[in-house]
């Protein structure tokens, strides 16, 4: 009979490696979803939003020194320069799209740290590329373009943006003719933000003319932009509004009777909604009531009180009615959503973008990053709604546009 002595203490040994690897794999795999490991991918992500913020701030930089080159469609401009250009943008593009994801990502940690600190360096590396890319359109503009070229471009770009907006006030006399302020307040806002930055403009123009330097230029470039941007949201603002007030009594009534059909199944099937959803139902139906009440003066508001009693509806009742009536109502809900994810957006975007060199203080660095960051995040789901084919997945998206920015 052979001597099968020596198998235990192998198995001993065996078993004891097993238990150590064992072990091993587990304290590792906790190290690295440990709070500490969170913290450290929590800093590799902040990290990368800085270095995001940078390459946004670096590329504006470019596109308004383009701008004041008379470069953007001229076709001697090297193509070369063009094309950096252009890859500048679509890294920046992804770079928001890999930061909200890594911010969205609850998976191991050290793989997100990991992931940051790749995007980190792909966003340097293009920043640096972006710098490289300013000086060579420097050295472009000093041999291909003259002061007095620049200045007169710069002015006819100023006069055009004049003659093709005209005078916001107009709009704003017609807003407050009709509405409270609370629908025509941000568009006043705009309109005297615009009438400063226009001034801001001409004065860095007559600068521009004694002094023939690139920075007078560029001063006047950025304040024409603002100035643009601050007049197209005198335009959205009264669109907007005027929309509002052709559709906000269709809508209110439309609302209520589909509050009234929701508290019919609410009463009927408690069991299968939310808790306490026919007495919230109840709260939403009066909030309707008190919207149609100013409405007239309010319409803006009461197309968001619309949204918002849709959306509460559809949570509140969850799945207790069928799928054709929930596409039905998703149907309803998409048009008054989007208008206030659209209207919102341009709202946060005039308000939360690059401060105005004249205006208030800008905010800090993490700040800003969050602001673009948020805006970004609407932008995406916004786009995501108008790309479904799909209501309910058009309605999901545009909601989250909505909350994104509001």
């Amino acid at each position: 009979m052979p001597d099968l002595g020596w198998l235990v203490p192998a198995a001993i040994a065996l078993g004891a490696a097993a238990l150590v690897t064992l072990i091993v794999v587990v304290a590792v795999r906790l190290q690295r979803r440990s709070p500490r490991a969170r913290a450290a991918a929590d800093r590799a992500v902040s990290d990368a939003a800085r270095a995001l913020l940078a390459l946004d701030d670096a590329l504006r930089d470019l596109d308004l020194a383009f701008e004041a080159a008379d470069a953007d469609e001229a076709t001697d401009v090297p193509i070369a320069l063009r094309r950096a250009r252009a890859t500048a943008h679509r890294a920046r593009d992804r770079g928001f799209g890999d930061v909200l994801a890594l911010e969205d990502d609850a998976g191991v940690a050290a793989r997100r740290r990991t992931q940051a600190a790749r995007v980190t360096q792909a966003l340097e590396f293009q920043r640096e590329s972006v710098a490289s890319t300013r000086s060579q359109l420097t050295d472009w503009v000093a041999v291909h373009r003259t002061p007095q070229g620049l200045l007169a471009a710069a002015r006819a770009r100023r006069d055009e943006l004049v003659a093709a907006s005209g005078d916001p006030e107009p709009l704003i006399a017609a807003l407050r003719a009709r509405f409270d302020d609370v629908d025509w307040a941000d568009a006043a806002t705009a309109a005297s933000a615009a009438t400063d930055a226009l001034a801001e403009a001409d004065t860095a123009l007559d600068r521009a003319a004694a002094e023939p330097t690139a920075d007078h230029l560029l001063r006047a470039t950025a304040a024409v932009n603002r100035a643009a941007r601050h007049l197209r949201a005198v335009e959205d603002d009264h669109r907007v509004a005027m929309q509002a007030a052709d559709n906000a009594d269709a809508e209110l009534a439309a609302a209520r009777s589909e509050v009234e059909q929701a508290l019919d199944v609410a009463t009927s099937r408690p069991a299968a909604c939310r808790p306490g959803a026919a007495e919230r139902l109840r709260v939403a139906a009066d909030a309707l009531d008190d919207a149609a009440a100013s409405a007239s003066r309010r319409p803006r508001e009461a197309i968001a009180v619309v949204a918002t009693v849709r959306e509460e509806r559809d949570q509140l009742l969850d799945e207790a009615v069928s799928v054709r009536r929930r596409l039905e109502a998703a149907r309803a809900a998409l048009p008054g959503t989007l208008a206030c994810a659209r209207a919102a957006l341009a709202a946060a975007d005039a308000r939360d973008a690059v401060p105005d060199e004249a205006g208030l203080a800008a905010p800090d660095g993490e700040n800003r990053i969050a602001l673009l960051l948020r805006l970004e995040r609407a932008r995406r789901h916004l786009a995501e709604a108008r790309a479904a084919t799909d209501a309910a997945a058009a309605l999901a998206a545009a909601r989250a546009a909505w909350a994104a920015v509001r």
